[in-house]
């Protein structure tokens, strides 16, 4: 018996085979981002052009962005690694690095990760399998834990999400995503380790063909840890999409790149409260090799999400705010670091 492939794996398998392996990124911006000869122009100009491009789900949402930057590119890791600064981008309201050199999490790390009293609020009255908040517990069971009458209901709260997020961390730390579960805020359980390796297998941009070690760095993190990678991890609170969003992350720096891809650099979503079930920032230094005395380099960005199951008008309005927030941070990203790299 024969089976018909889809169009779309096609596609899928003649981009993953030709995505980055260009002699210069010239013929990705054109042929896959599908970007104009003015908008490429733009980008060798030093100017952030940015994209939303097709994704292979659903509740898929695929942004792209690309800017020269006129630096070696050995310095973007430098510059990416001093997260502090991150606070330049309008945002970011708090960020702080933690597990330095891999050690245990501690709850010390974390007493400024406070959701916002209109979250816990919500959380109060969020029925099992339709709420907008994300735990790795069932939200009946979080419910349970917190005494709602109490005048420091928001301090338990918050002292409970922290307790989750470090235990969950130290799992992760040995055991990777398939250690950390599912979201249960839903009907249906959502895999993190599953989601975010069906995301990354759909996709074009980090095919494993042409990065097998870096592919399998960032889907099977640590037993899959690629030799000479630097991680690090961080959290952030950001303002993105109509509330405050909590985000953990993992980041790895990729020094030998692939390919035409001299540096590379992953920052994997561990958890978030809000809209972003799983993500996946890839950063990608690319020297303009049709002029090779030109000292800088093509700065590419894929960021790459799952937005929650929501039907109807809720995932289109979903959608909308978190594609304009998404559009946002991707232009405002590249132009801090080109703006931080210019000329140094």
């Amino acid at each position: 018996m024969t089976h018909k492939i889809p169009a779309a794996v096609i596609t899928l398998l003649t981009l993953a085979g030709t995505a980055f392996g260009q002699a210069q990124p010239r013929a990705f911006f054109r042929d896959r981002a599908k970007l104009s000869d003015a908008e490429i122009q733009k980008i060798e100009q030093g100017q952030v052009v940015t994209k939303v491009l097709n994704s292979s789900d659903k509740y898929g949402m695929l942004v792209f962005g690309a800017v020269y930057v006129n630096a070696p590119y050995q310095k973007f890791a430098t510059s990416f690694r001093d997260i502090n600064k991150l606070k330049e981008n309008k945002v970011y309201l708090d960020v702080q690095e933690f597990s330095h050199g891999g050690a245990p999490p501690k709850t010390a790390e974390f007493e400024r990760l406070n959701l916002d009293k209109k979250d816990i609020d919500e959380l109060q009255n969020c029925k099992p399998g339709d709420c907008d908040l994300q735990i790795f517990d069932d939200v009946g069971v979080f419910q349970k834990k917190v005494d709602w009458k109490s005048p420091n209901r928001y301090v338990q709260a918050n002292q409970l999400l922290r307790e989750q997020v470090v235990g969950g961390l130290t799992q992760y730390m040995s055991g990777g995503l398939k250690s950390l579960g599912s979201y249960r805020d839903r009907q249906k359980p959502f895999n993190l380790y599953q989601a975010t390796k069906e995301m990354v297998d759909s996709s074009y941009y980090l095919p494993q063909d042409k990065a097998p070690g870096i592919y399998k760095h960032v889907t099977e993190y640590p037993s899959g840890k690629l030799s000479g990678a630097e991680d690090f991890f961080y959290w952030e609170k950001i303002n993105f999409g109509q509330e405050p969003t909590a985000r953990l992350n993992h980041v790895s720096i990729f020094p030998n790149g692939f390919g035409p891809v001299k540096l590379a650099i992953s920052n994997k979503q561990l958890y978030a409260s809000r809209y972003m079930r799983v993500a996946l920032q890839l950063f990608y230094c690319v020297p303009d090799e049709e002029k090779p005395g030109k000292p800088g380099f093509f700065l590419v960005e894929m960021n790459d999400s799952r937005l929650p199951d929501f039907g109807g008008l809720k995932l289109a309005v979903v959608r909308k705010v978190a594609t304009g927030k998404g559009v946002e941070a991707t232009r405002d990203t590249l132009a801090m670091f080109a703006s931080r790299l210019n000329g140094k």
